[in-house]
């Protein structure tokens, strides 16, 4: 499922095959039987023990290319797709499964290349035509994308993506001008500064600022937090005709915009929200900070307001309280039914915040490093350069507590294979790899915590458990 990344080198973990041990075909098998209950998770468990046992079957690559692609991680399916284009060169479906991770890692270039050679091996590969048919209206070139769509049609005349494709062409050629048509010249070397030059007033903008970030190529890492379909309109009516209020007065978001607590249980999730809050309060209780009238805080990272909307009391009393997020449709419901007496502002992937320097006396952070593989250290000096001299921050972080949790009460489904057993983090520092934020988890030992982040704050308080299975991390200024 994922890329993994330590700072320590633990020992190996998996051991030498013995004899006596499940043959491949017995892992395959036990595959098969995941697969039959629904359990993908296994799935991809049993294909990885089967390919080590057999590295040179290239329809297990395929297999387990898939079940990489299946479970969200883009880079562990392309690496089984290539190794399945190695071994079955002739294979279409090996090149156009390529081609598809590639599309959707970015790489237009090269997954047109393996687009194109599948369909010199099978003109009617289906998985093929539609990778080009996406690479030609990501280009603006709505009549090849067309073309794609029409062969598809014209074999499968059912095809949902391709019909879907083909109105979207339609439209792209009906809505652009006649010179927009023509394919553009390639960008000259010194757009990518121009760019980013450009990202700046795009703050308001997630449409336009996420279509710059794509065009900047090799900084496509600034996607890795962006999220939403911001593709199409952000469609969110600005009040529900029957508002389901809440106890606090308040609505309640939709369940697509929970960001997973409660589980689909709204609530659920008002009395996580409930509990965060509180937690917060006995923090800044024990820290000795007060929030008064003129004070500003903020909730970064915040969606739609779980835990800010608990903070009512504050805001009546003239304290200013902001709620921030990379998470578009989260911000737009938010803004159009939290506020006032909140406010809300989309905010960057990119470390900045739109603020001048000792802003705010309160900012915390839920479930955000817990994600966050690129850009900490910024993210940390950032964060200091908004937070008053008399401020605190408080920051929710996996750590060895939460491992020690994991251990006792059962690994969660999104960690590694190799690493199920360990008894402890194998090193101070631990990145799970996956293809987007929602796939990529981190973990930080708390003299990691002291010694690095130290740098920038004092730490003030590191509290085991804290929200659920998470750690706090209490953070002041240095004096």
């Amino acid at each position: 499922m994922t890329t993994l990344i330590t700072e320590n080198h633990p020992e190996e973990l998996i051991e030498d095959h013995e004899a006596g041990a499940p043959t491949a075909e017995q892992f395959v098998a036990e595959a098969n039987e995941a697969l039959a209950r629904g359990d993908f998770a296994q799935v991809r468990h049993q294909l990885r023990a089967a390919f080590k046992l057999s590295s040179s079957d290239g329809e297990l690559a395929l297999a387990l290319g898939h079940a990489e692609m299946n479970g969200g991680d883009l880079n562990a399916a392309l690496v089984g797709y290539t190794v399945a284009v190695t071994l079955l060169p002739n294979l279409p479906l090996a090149h156009s499964s390529c081609a598809l991770a590639l599309q959707l890692l970015g790489h237009s270039d090269e997954a047109g290349r393996a687009a194109r050679h599948a369909l010199a091996l099978d003109p009617a590969e289906i998985i093929a035509l539609k990778v080009l048919a996406r690479i030609h209206l990501n280009a603006g070139q709505p009549d090849l994308a067309q073309q794609c769509c029409r062969n598809i049609l014209n074999r499968h005349a059912n095809d949902t993506d391709a019909r879907r494709m083909l109105e979207e062409a339609l439209v792209q050629q009906t809505s652009l001008p006649e010179a927009a048509l023509k394919p553009a010249p390639k960008a000259p070397a010194t757009i990518v500064p121009d760019g980013l030059k450009k990202l700046e007033p795009l703050l308001g903008d997630y449409t336009a600022r996420t279509r710059a970030w794509r065009n900047l190529g090799p900084e496509h890492l600034l996607q890795l937090l962006s999220v939403g379909n911001y593709e199409a309109p952000i469609r969110i009516e600005q009040k529900p005709s029957t508002p389901a209020l809440a106890p606090d007065g308040f609505d309640v978001p939709p369940v697509d915009l929970t960001m997973g607590y409660g589980s689909g249980d709204l609530k659920h999730y008002l009395a996580c929200g409930a509990r965060s809050a509180r937690m917060l309060r006995e923090v800044l209780a024990r820290n000795n900070v007060t929030l008064g009238t003129g004070d500003t805080m903020l909730d970064w990272g915040g969606a739609a307001g779980r835990v800010v909307r608990n903070f009512a009391d504050e805001a009546r009393r003239g304290v200013n309280v902001w709620g921030c997020d990379v998470h578009a449709p989260s911000i737009e419901w938010a803004k159009n039914h939290l506020s006032p007496p909140f406010k809300f502002f989309n905010s960057l992937a990119l470390p900045h915040l739109p603020f001048p320097d000792a802003t705010f006396k309160f900012i915390c952070g839920f479930s955000v490093f817990t994600h966050l593989v690129v850009m900490r250290d910024l993210w940390l000096l950032e964060l200091r350069r908004v937070l008053r001299s008399d401020g605190c921050l408080v920051l929710t972080i996996h750590d060895e507590n939460t491992w020690a949790t994991f251990r006792r009460n059962g690994m969660p489904h999104w960690m590694p294979a190799e690493m199920l057993h360990l008894e402890e983090m194998p090193g101070e520092l631990v990145d799970i790899r996956g293809s987007s934020w929602e796939y990529c988890y981190t973990f930080f030992h708390s003299e990691y915590v002291r010694r690095i982040w130290g740098q920038y704050f004092r730490i003030a308080e590191i509290v085991p458990n804290a929200e659920s299975y998470q750690t706090a991390v209490v953070l002041k200024p240095l004096s």
